[in-house]
C-alpha cells in the first residue's frame, strides 16, 4: 500500500527537488502540495512550476497545515528557519499518526539555547527538541525509524559529518584543531531575493561568508560530541561558488594517534561498506561535484599526511540531494519501513536529461 505524503513549501528549491523525487517514487501517493506564495485558491502544479507540466494532475494549495495533516501520513516541511516550530506542535496534535520531516533548522539542536544562539530567534517549541531525531541515516538509523519528528540535517553539516564522524567514533579525533573548509552552490541559500546572490554578483567570483559563525556549526559539534562522548571543537569556513548546486568539503583532521594510509582507509570502508549512498573512492581519486549533482550519493576521498598524524577527508554531495531532499526521502523510507533506497537510485547525475529542472518562476 502506498504511503500518503505532502510537501509544505513546495515552490522553494528543496521543495521542488523533493517533488521531483516523490513523483517517481514507487511507494508514495502525493496528497498535498502547499506554498506560502500561492494565495486565495489552489493552482495547477504546472502553472506554478512550469517544468512539471504534464507530470501529474496535482494542485498547489495556499498553505494550510491542518488540511495537510488531515490528508497525509508523512509531511515534509520545506520552510524558512523559524516557521516550522510554529506549525509542528499543531499538526502532530491534529493527527496522532502523522510523522514530520523538517528540512529547516528548527529541530536539529537539542537545546533551545543553542538554537537561539545559532539562528538568532527564540524557539517556540522547546519541549519537542529532545524527541526529534537527527536525520543522518548512516548514523541515526534506529532513532529515525521510530521518530515522529525527524530534523533533516543541514547540507554543510551532512558533508562534514559524513566525512568526520568515522574518526570521531573511533576515538581518533583530537579535541581541537578540526578544520572544515567547504564550498556551496548558490541554491544552498534558498530562493529568497538577495542582492549578493544575483547572477552578476556570484558569477566569476568565490567568497567566504559567516566565517566560523555559520548556523550549521552547532549541529556539527553536537553530533561529533554525541558519537565521541567528548567535545570536539572545529573551525568552519563556508564559501559561495558560482554553481547552481553541490557542496565540496575539505576536512583537515588532527589525529589523536598516528595511522597508516591502509588503516585510515579500513576505518571508512568498514563503516560505510554497506551503505547504499556512500562511495569511498579508490586511493588517489578525489570527489567531484559533477559526479554527485542530481543524486543522493556522497563521495569521499581519503589522504594521510606523510607523518601520519593528520587525515585529509574530501567530501562531495549535492546540497539539494543528499544535503536536503534526497536525504529527506531516505529518512521517509526508513520511517515507513520500506527499502531505504526506494525512489532514490533513479536520481541522475548532472549531464543526463532532466525534464524537471529547478524553476525560478
Amino acid at each position: 500500500m502506498k504511503r500518503t505524503v505532502g510537501i509544505i513549501g513546495v515552490t522553494g528549491y528543496s521543495g521542488q527537488e523533493l517533488l521531483k523525487i516523490l513523483l517517481s517514487h514507487p511507494m508514495v501517493s502525493i496528497e498535498y502540495l502547499g506554498a506560502r506564495s500561492v494565495k486565495n485558491r489552489p493552482r495547477p502544479m504546472g502553472e506554478v512550476l512550469p517544468q512539471f507540466r504534464g507530470a501529474a494532475s496535482l494542485s498547489i494549495h495556499p498553505l494550510n497545515a491542518e488540511d495537510a495533516a488531515r490528508r497525509c501520513e508523512i509531511l515534509f516541511l520545506c520552510l524558512p528557519h523559524g516557521v516550522a516550530m510554529g506549525i509542528v506542535p499543531r499538526i502532530i496534535k491534529k493527527r496522532k499518526e502523522l510523522r514530520v520531516i523538517d528540512l529547516s533548522g528548527d529541530f536539529r539542536l537539542r537545546s533551545a539555547g543553542s538554537y537561539e544562539q545559532a539562528y538568532r530567534i527564540r524557539h517556540r517549541s522547546p519541549a519537542l527538541l529532545k524527541g526529534a531525531a537527527y536525520g543522518l541515516p548512516e548514523w541515526r538509523r534506529e532513532a529515525i525509524r521510530s521518530a515522529r519528528i525527524v530534523a533533516n540535517p543541514g547540507c554543510y553539516a551532512t558533508a562534514a559529518l559524513l566525512g568526520a564522524v568515522p574518526l570521531a567514533k573511533a576515538g581518533l579525533l583530537k579535541g581541537q584543531g578540526l578544520i572544515v573548509d567547504a564550498k556551496s552552490g548558490v541554491t544552498g541559500a534558498g530562493r529568497s531575493l538577495k542582492e549578493e546572490l544575483l547572477f552578476t554578483e556570484v558569477n566569476e567570483d568565490l567568497r567566504a561568508y559567516r566565517v566560523n559563525a555559520h548556523q550549521h556549526m552547532p549541529e556539527m559539534e553536537q553530533e561529533l560530541r554525541r558519537v565521541s562522548g567528548r567535545s570536539i571543537r572545529l573551525t568552519f569556513v563556508p564559501h559561495l561558488v558560482p554553481l547552481n548546486r553541490g557542496i565540496y568539503a575539505t576536512i583537515y583532521a588532527p589525529l589523536a594517534r598516528r595511522l597508516t594510509e591502509a588503516r585510515l582507509r579500513a576505518i571508512y570502508e568498514r563503516r560505510y561498506g554497506g551503505e547504499p549512498f556512500i562511495r569511498i573512492l579508490p586511493a588517489g581519486t578525489w570527489p567531484e561535484v559533477k559526479s554527485v549533482a542530481g543524486t543522493n550519493f556522497c563521495d569521499i576521498g581519503l589522504r594521510l599526511d606523510p607523518k601520519g598524524n593528520q587525515a585529509i577527508i574530501l567530501v562531495a554531495i549535492d546540497n539539494l540531494g543528499k544535503g536536503a531532499a534526497g536525504q529527506a526521502v531516505q529518512n521517509m523510507n526508513l520511517m515507513c519501513g520500506i527499502p531505504e533506497a526506494a525512489g532514490l537510485l533513479a536520481c541522475h547525475p548532472r549531464g543526463s536529461e532532466d525534464r524537471f529542472s529547478l524553476s525560478r518562476e
